[in-house]
């Protein structure tokens, strides 16, 4: 079952890692996923196990496979000090029975 739209009335872009090394990072082109965003400050533990504060939680359905590092445009359109960029912390996947729907929910710096 999919959860109607009501559910994620948010659009956010994410663009994924492509390659990391030596040279730096670089991402994939933006892709756009239908959210739901909170902006709230949650203390998570990042890839390295320390303890980290999330400014933004992200919900998106569990195929669109974002991982730890992606970067996410939460609030896109919304102009200059709404609109921002931030790198997922960490990924919490809930992997429902029906009638729920699975779902990630992305930390962000």
């Amino acid at each position: 079952m999919k959860w109607p739209a009501f559910f994620s009335p948010h659009t956010v872009r994410v663009r994924d890692i492509a390659s990391s090394g030596g040279m730096g990072t670089t991402y994939t082109a933006p892709r756009e996923l239908a959210a739901e965003v909170k902006d709230e400050q949650t203390l998570v533990r990042d890839r390295d196990a320390r303890e980290v504060v999330s400014s933004t939680q992200v919900t998106v359905a569990l195929d669109a496979r974002v991982t730890p590092g992606a970067l996410v445009t939460v609030w896109p359109g919304e102009g200059a000090g709404v609109e921002r960029e931030a790198t997922v912390i960490t990924v919490a996947r809930h992997v429902e029975r029906p009638p729920l729907e699975s779902h990630l929910v992305l930390f962000l710096e």
